[in-house]
């Protein structure tokens, strides 16, 4: 929040691409084009959105109630006789999922899953292993912030079986109650590390650092797409086709048809796309009615004060974190 109020995060813009596109761009890198969507908060934009892919046998699964994210899977799944590979969207990864899938048929494993070392265990849930082998796994708690660790990185490939221990209409999560049970009841999970590149954009602050990631990458595979619009990087800022810029900016990623108006002063900002600013900001996301600082964590849209205006008499949401 608050961007999510008007998005879901699989449509979140990471340097004026939506994380689903990179999630469905290394999909499809493995050679996958039958790809169904696990869908519930806001699924027509997603739809909209993946509607335009080109080559693909898309299909779309959307929960009436929320399921967890094992319980969406398997509504997804419906009677697949074949290996699942399972990607979470809302996050951006390296992962090479062809490895991820040879390590799994080479282990005999029943689960195996993308991990990586993070430097923060405290918002993560922990794996610990012995030669690839899952032996253990710990739910993210206080006690680990700020300690190193491995984390369960969200791609798991899947034997058929799995869905059999996955029941029908409640609320079932992987990392808090399928993967324990599999474990408890003695099935093989391997994990794969990932040393490359790998981000949860499910914060601001990572949703942030993971534009200016990509940004300076440039590298992540493509999907041909009818609507994609394509940004270009001038004067080492990132603007978006169908942006207007009149003001001054520095370091900024700009979306598609926003306009930058000519009193504007931005540094180091992301503009959403759509968004008209007249005012100076630094270090913000910028979307509508509100401008807010990425270090903040947990923002909510109850933390809203109202609206007030800065000195260039646009309005914009204020909230009590920033001073």
């Amino acid at each position: 929040m608050p961007l999510t109020y008007y998005k879901p995060k699989p449509m979140l813009p990471i340097a004026n691409r939506p994380v689903i596109d990179y999630v469905i761009s290394r999909i499809v890198a493995a050679g996958i084009t039958d790809i169904t969507l696990a869908l519930g908060y806001k699924p027509t934009e997603v739809v909209a959105f993946t509607e335009g892919y080109i080559g693909l046998d898309l299909c779309y699964s959307a929960e009436d109630e929320p399921s967890g994210t094992a319980g969406a899977v398997r509504l997804a799944a419906g009677d697949c006789g074949e290996e699942i590979v399972v990607c979470s969207a809302d996050t951006i990864s390296d992962c090479d999922i062809l490895s991820l899938v040879r390590t799994h048929r080479e282990n005999r494993a029943f689960v195996t899953m993308e991990t990586t070392t993070v430097d923060d265990l405290g918002e993560y849930g922990e794996i610990i292993s012995e030669n690839g082998v899952v032996c253990a796994l710990r739910e993210k708690c206080v006690y680990n912030k700020g300690r190193r660790g491995v984390a369960n990185a969200g791609t798991y490939v899947l034997d058929p079986r799995v869905l059999d221990y996955i029941p029908q209409g409640v609320f079932f999560d992987f990392a808090k109650d399928l993967f324990p049970y599999l474990l408890k009841a003695g099935k093989r999970i391997c994990e794969k590390r990932n040393d490359g590149y790998w981000r949860d954009v499910g914060s601001l602050s990572d949703f942030y650092k993971a534009n200016y990631d990509m940004m300076s990458r440039g590298a992540m595979p493509l999907v041909k797409h009818l609507s994609r619009r394509y940004g270009a990087f001038i004067n080492g800022n990132l603007i978006s086709s169908g942006a207007v810029v009149s003001g001054r900016i520095n370091n900024c990623i700009i979306g598609e048809n926003a306009v930058i108006a000519s009193s504007a002063v931005l540094k180091d900002c992301i503009v959403l796309a759509g968004e008209i600013v007249t005012g100076s900001y630094e270090n913000c996301v910028i979307g509508r009615e509100f401008a807010v600082c990425p270090r903040l964590k947990g923002v909510n849209m109850d933390n809203v004060r109202g609206f007030d205006s800065n000195k260039s008499g646009e309005f914009v949401k204020i909230f009590p974190h920033l001073t």
